[in-house]
């Protein structure tokens, strides 16, 4: 699959590209944790993402140069620049889709010289010390994701083209299910396995470049894999995080 036209690569933010899950820190940090019990009415299904964001941000008070400060001390994963410089020889269309907020991700991004990759998010305004979050794409997707990932996926996916996912956890479940090329961890590998959703399991980007190269492009790979052999293989691999 050398086409640039035939591949379309989407990328999850939080806990994907970055180390941590931002937007859960975050609310943990300044809500002194009183958010996860929001988080676990999500999870059971019970409330949708964006109510969950919208009641994560009423319990909090932060000024713009605070949230400023705690985004630009958060920390990528260190192999996702390579991959990005991956995409980019390769002519690949690379595109963040994130159930987050655009003012950590903007900054992140920015600290990290990635400021010219595309995504698309919830949107954060500020009144005073309050965290007022937008939704424009709710009424476009799902109705249980603030933003969901498989609208814009089928708005970007060209006719013909393959698409490779990669994400870490339930929201992207959604996207998941519409691509070819699924990399999975977390939550979202639990729930792949779950769902018998073929996908490949990864720890790192070093580890989703060297599945990459092999079976997406087709390429010798310059990254050595840092989890066993057989998660190297598509499909339910349980074992590969022995």
């Amino acid at each position: 699959m050398r086409n640039s036209k035939d591949t379309l690569v989407l990328v999850d933010f939080d806990g994907t590209i970055t180390q941590n899950d931002v937007g859960a820190d975050l609310f943990d940090t300044f809500s002194k944790k009183q958010s996860q019990k929001i988080v676990s009415l999500w999870l059971k299904g019970k409330i949708s993402s964006k109510e969950c964001l919208e009641r994560e941000c009423d319990l909090i008070k932060i000024s713009k140069s605070e949230l400023k400060k705690f985004s630009l001390s958060q920390k990528i994963d260190g192999k996702f620049t390579v991959f990005a410089d991956l995409c980019k020889r390769e002519k690949l269309k690379l595109v963040i889709l994130s159930d987050g907020l655009d003012f950590y991700i903007k900054l992140i991004l920015e600290k990290f010289g990635l400021e010219r990759l595309p995504f698309y998010s919830n949107i954060l305004r500020f009144e005073g010390r309050r965290l007022k979050p937008e939704f424009p794409y709710f009424d476009r997707g799902c109705g249980s994701c603030g933003n969901c990932k498989r609208y814009h996926l089928k708005k970007l996916k060209g006719r013909k083209q393959k698409v490779v996912y990669i994400g870490d956890g339930l929201s992207d479940k959604c996207a998941v299910r519409e691509a070819d090329f699924v990399f999975a961890k977390n939550d979202l590998h639990k729930f792949c396995v779950k769902e018998d959703i073929e996908h490949y399991p990864f720890r790192n980007f070093g580890d989703v470049i060297r599945i990459f190269q092999k079976s997406v492009l087709n390429l010798s790979p310059l990254v050595p894999l840092s989890i066993p052999p057989k998660a190297g293989e598509r499909g339910r691999i349980e074992d590969a995080y022995a």
